[in-house]
């Protein structure tokens, strides 16, 4: 027995190096093909530390024959009686089995001195996971199992919906008898109170209670005019009092001035003049006193009716400023165009006096060149007169004295066109000079003139582009409002259809309930009169509280006794 496994081991062996080596050869020889770009080893297949004690006892049974458990599965070798496995140990302890292949010769050391050794003992969920896991899983499974698991998931949250809304009621049905707490009645009081608040406003909405209002406001307008007029007339009351009293006191100090005067030495002229200064500076002191606390009496006067006109012109401010704004931009155009009208007058006007500044220019230099050219045919004909004088001299000089004054002759002669010609070139000169400074001139001023109407044409652009800028604002403004309002009519116009189908409803619901809706109406309208009454009553109420006199609250309740009938008519 140990023989024929030791040869059936070298057989094994020796079968396996030679198929290793001929797969590694035809691995060489072919392309390597990637099946998957990781690889995953469940570990369970190496054994559980935890389970040695258990393996160990698990693997002496099966050595022996025991029997299979239910629960787990065995991957291991045939099982041998415990004398073979005793003699195959002892047999391959430390024995080297030589392996001659056709490139090498190795020695393999069998690893193992028992069968069981490296047994691994799985449990059945375990084995059924590895199987699982072990399947090749196709598109078709991935999508059944998402399906599955979207199943799962739509199902988990069906069922903790339902679990949540059971609790959400039974929560309801908790705190529907529960005793409130402190800020929960605290909460509820001021829910009471905004309510109370909004139904005040509410009625203050009704046309009988907005005209009851209206004269309470003139009620206490007037009330306030006449107590404005009743101060006015104490304050100048006063006043009046104050100046006789002053009047008096200055008349009784001017009086005890003339005494002491009188009693005076002259010696002492200087103490009284100072006395009499000091008696003036009092008096012009009391007066600016009296001036000042009038004008203060006035400023508060007026700040109080100013008080009251803003109060009674706000709305009309409101109303007058999107009309200033439009003048105001109306007034901006207009001084535009006309600094534009100015601007191009202005400009007339420049190139204007530029022509006549030319015109003048051009005169002085004809006037200068025809009195130039004068000058030149008075030179020409003097010269002409002077050679012929010289050729008559010359034709009757016949002797050497007259040829020495023909020769002077000659030479002065020759001098004087010799400064002409210096004159003529000067003037020629100073004229090409002149020419080029007026032609410079000319140049430098049209030049001028471009880089002006550059500059203004930049000026009136950016002016454009300022007035074509605020011009699209106002008008993208323009448009936001519009837009803003045609927003707020279609709300409205959305909230009149909801209306009008409420309404249709509620005439549907009239006609099938007509009698209980006309008792409704009723108790709805005494309720609503009750209301308005507690209303008026309050407001006078009120009115009263806050000092009134009884003549504008008695015209104030005449005025609603006389509107109750009416609205009633």
């Amino acid at each position: 027995m140990p023989s024929s496994s030791v040869h059936s081991v070298k057989s094994h062996a020796t079968s396996h190096n030679t198929s290793r080596s001929l797969s590694s050869k035809k691995t060489k020889a072919s392309n390597y093909r990637t099946i998957d770009k990781k690889s995953v080893v469940d570990e369970g297949l190496f054994g559980d530390p935890q389970r040695l004690k258990d393996r160990q006892n698990n693997r002496n049974n099966w050595s022996c024959g025991g029997e299979e458990q239910e629960s787990e599965i065995i991957v291991s070798r045939p099982s041998l009686s415990k004398q073979e496995c005793e003699r195959e140990r002892i047999f391959l302890k430390n024995k080297r089995i030589r392996h001659v292949a056709s490139d090498l010769i190795r020695e393999l050391i069998v690893p193992s001195d028992e069968p069981n050794a490296k047994s691994i003992i799985l449990t059945k969920d375990k084995y059924d996971e590895l199987t699982q896991k072990a399947k090749i899983i196709t598109e078709a499974d991935e999508k059944e199992a998402a399906k599955r698991a979207k199943e799962l998931n739509e199902a988990n949250a069906a069922a903790s919906q339902a679990r949540k809304e059971q609790m959400h009621q039974y929560d309801l049905a908790r705190t529907k008898n529960e005793k409130l707490t402190d800020l929960e009645e605290e909460a509820r009081k001021q829910a009471e109170v905004l309510l109370q608040k909004a139904l005040e406003q509410r009625q203050d909405q009704e046309d009988e209670i907005r005209a009851l209002n209206e004269l309470i406001l003139n009620a206490k307008i007037q009330a306030i005019r006449d107590e404005q007029i009743l101060e006015k007339k104490q304050i100048q009351k006063e006043l009046n009092e104050e100046e006789l009293r002053l009047d008096n006191m200055m008349e009784l100090e001017r009086q005890n001035a003339i005494r002491i005067q009188e009693e005076i030495d002259k010696q002492r002229q200087e103490q009284e003049m100072l006395g009499a200064c000091e008696v003036l500076n009092q008096i012009q002191q009391n007066r600016q006193d009296r001036l000042l606390e009038l004008e203060r009496t006035e400023q508060e006067n007026a700040l109080v009716q100013q008080r009251i006109s803003e109060e009674l012109m706000k709305e009309i401010a409101n109303r007058e400023v999107k009309r200033q704004m439009q003048n105001k931009m109306r007034m901006d155009l207009n001084e535009a165009n006309e600094a534009m009208r100015k601007h191009r007058e202005e400009e007339k006007e420049r190139d204007r006096l530029f022509d006549l500044k030319i015109l003048e220019i051009q005169r002085q230099k004809a006037e200068r060149e025809a009195a130039y050219e004068a000058e030149q045919a008075q030179v020409r004909l003097e010269k002409e007169l002077e050679i012929a004088r010289l050729r008559a001299l010359q034709e009757r000089a016949s002797d050497e004295a007259a040829e020495r004054d023909a020769l002077r002759a000659k030479r002065a002669a020759e001098a004087r066109e010799r400064e002409w010609r210096r004159k003529e070139k000067a003037d020629a000169l100073k004229k090409k000079e002149t020419e080029d400074e007026l032609k410079k001139a000319r140049i430098a001023q049209a030049e001028e003139r471009r880089r002006l109407l550059a500059i203004e044409a930049g000026r009136e652009r950016m002016e454009f582009e300022r007035i074509l800028k605020r011009q699209k604002e106002l008008m993208e403004n323009d448009q936001r409002e519009r837009a803003e309002a045609n927003r707020k009519n279609k709300r409205y116009a959305e909230e009149i259809r909801k209306q009008i189908c409420l309404k249709e409803q509620e005439r549907i619901a009239e006609r099938n309930a007509f009698f209980e809706e006309g008792v409704r109406l009723e108790e709805e309208a005494r309720l609503r009169r009750m209301r308005l009454a507690e209303a008026k009553e309050r407001k006078l109420r009120e009115l009263r509280e806050a000092g009134i006199p009884e003549k504008y609250l008695h015209q104030v309740e005449r005025k609603v006794l006389h509107m109750g009938p009416a609205e009633k008519s």
